[in-house]
């Protein structure tokens, strides 16, 4: 059983707080990177992830209020303080998010990680590290436009996910990362 909590419909205006997002953060796109990007935390300190030629630096940016708002949400529902949130926004089909562990050194393994998914609906997958990428061994979940899926503490030394390429055309798509901050 894949280490998961998973809420549809959490976020109530999730088309309203889709077109905020898209139309009023600063995105980037570093490289060749297959998505846009924008990063947040409470300490205005930058974030880099990733080794060597594939890392990637982001210095702070504002919360928007709908991401505060969206934090807050979130954090009544958890009982649970998240200092980082990291959006990504997938533009259609062909963006994606390779198999990853969110386990930064900075990001406190001991709380869940909070995903909210605004905008058209998208898989996201899950397998055991070191599983094969045989079928039988990926956990798939649709994620749906205004929903919460909750990685619980410790999943990420045990588990990958990733957001791979639609197989069908599709419009974009925002997610919002929120996670605990080690200083």
């Amino acid at each position: 059983m894949i280490p998961i909590r998973y809420i549809p419909k959490f976020i109530p205006n999730a088309d309203e707080a889709f077109s905020a997002l898209k139309t009023e953060l600063e995105w980037v796109r570093i490289g060749n990177t297959p998505r846009n990007e924008y990063y947040c935390n409470d300490f205005g300190v930058p974030y880099t992830y990733g080794n060597e030629e594939f890392a990637r630096s982001y210095e702070s940016q504002p919360y928007h209020p709908v991401i505060t708002s969206i934090r807050n949400a979130i954090e009544k529902e958890t009982g649970t303080i998240f200092e980082v949130c990291f959006l990504n926004f997938y533009q259609n089909q062909k963006d994606q998010l390779g198999w990853h562990a969110d386990d930064s050194p900075e990001m406190d393994d001991a709380r869940p990680i909070a995903i909210v998914s605004l905008g058209v609906e998208r898989e996201i997958w899950f397998k055991e590290i070191g599983a094969s990428n045989n079928p039988e061994d990926v956990t798939k979940i649709k994620l749906e436009n205004g929903s919460l899926c909750l990685m619980l503490p410790g999943m990420q030394d045990t588990h990958l996910h990733r957001i791979p390429k639609a197989s069908f055309v599709c419009g974009p798509r925002i997610s919002l990362t929120f996670r605990g901050y080690v200083r």
